[in-house]
């Protein structure tokens, strides 16, 4: 009975984040689902074995170590966490040592259970990634990190602009994007075309890196001009 109860839960699991990738990039509406969800996502992405976050965070520790000599945990660095959900990879960029985390998220609700984990400065909620960010300045973060938002029916490639606009000259801007979005987006021709203008400058990927459980996801390391 208990293999056919975790199977029940891990469907429903399943079931909710896939109906999350049928929302047509409409913020309406993904606000509306997330807030509702809000209460369940970390479980439900949990039985899916999502490793993003953690992944994200390794990553990023290397990035600073291998391409600019920095030690994640003597760092003083100001880091956004871009689509920061429920707080799953603001907790692991605590625990490799970074303290300057902010956090922004389209749902208000993912946002206060965020708050919760004592992983963040500040935090806002109905952040809309598909426009401008009013809540952000021009050239205000040393790092962003974006995880889990770059996938099917969330934001367009566009949201890469903005994400730049906020990240310093000079700074660090490190992305998961989904496999099934990276293979059914023009997120590659985004990213050719800024890096024939030296907008930014790719640092790192990683191709087919752990992400969840039915597929992988490729991750960036883009140092912004």
């Amino acid at each position: 009975m208990n293999n056919n109860l975790i199977t029940e839960k891990n469907n429903n699991s399943w079931d909710a984040i896939k109906e999350a990738h049928e929302l047509s990039y409409n913020p309406e509406q993904l606000q509306e689902y997330y807030d509702k969800w809000s209460r369940e996502y970390d479980l439900d992405v949990s039985n899916e074995k999502y490793s993003g976050p953690k992944f994200i965070a390794d990553y990023l520790a290397k990035i600073l170590e291998n391409h600019f000599h920095l030690d994640a945990g003597k760092t003083n660095l100001k880091i956004l966490d871009a689509g920061c959900g429920t707080g799953l990879v603001g907790v692991e960029l605590q625990k490799k040592g970074f303290g300057k985390i902010d956090g922004f998220d389209l749902s208000q609700n993912m946002v206060e259970i965020a708050e919760n984990t004592n992983a963040y400065n500040s935090l806002e909620g109905k952040c809309d990634m598909n426009r401008k960010i009013e809540a952000y300045q021009d050239n205000e973060y040393e790092i962003i990190v974006c995880c889990g938002v770059f996938t099917l029916g969330h934001v367009h490639s566009t949201a890469l602009e903005e994400l730049i606009r906020i990240t310093k000259p000079g700074g660090l801007l490190v992305i998961s994007t989904r496999k099934s979005y990276y293979d059914s987006s023009d997120y590659q021709e985004l990213v050719d075309r800024l890096l024939v203008r030296g907008t930014i400058k790719l640092i790192n990927s990683i191709m087919d890196g752990p992400y969840i459980a039915e597929e992988g996801a490729h991750y960036w390391a883009f140092l912004v001009a």
